[in-house]
């Protein structure tokens, strides 16, 4: 495969390879790649987390809103128990 880079992103790879960081273009590139990938994967990861905090806190409201006695049950089992629905 072959990859044009525009001129500030040869730069970049250029700086890192004087630098001393990488040995090869491709390796720049490669470790470019690798960090992309993980930082999708944080970004799922903490979108999936802030799903679960709105759901706490939509939750927490409905309850205060509708004075809603949980009798010994948390929240977090009533969540469980929605999604099992």
């Amino acid at each position: 495969m072959n990859i044009n880079l525009n001129p500030e992103q040869e730069r970049i790879v250029n700086d890192e390879l004087k630098s001393g960081h990488f040995r090869s273009a491709e390796e720049v590139i490669a470790k470019a790649l690798v960090a992309l990938r993980d930082k999708e994967r944080s970004s799922v990861a903490a979108d999936s987390n802030g799903r679960h905090d709105d759901a706490v806190r939509e939750m927490l409201n409905f309850v205060e809103a509708n004075r809603t006695p949980l009798k010994g049950i948390s929240v977090k089992q009533l969540i469980r128990e929605g999604h099992r629905l």
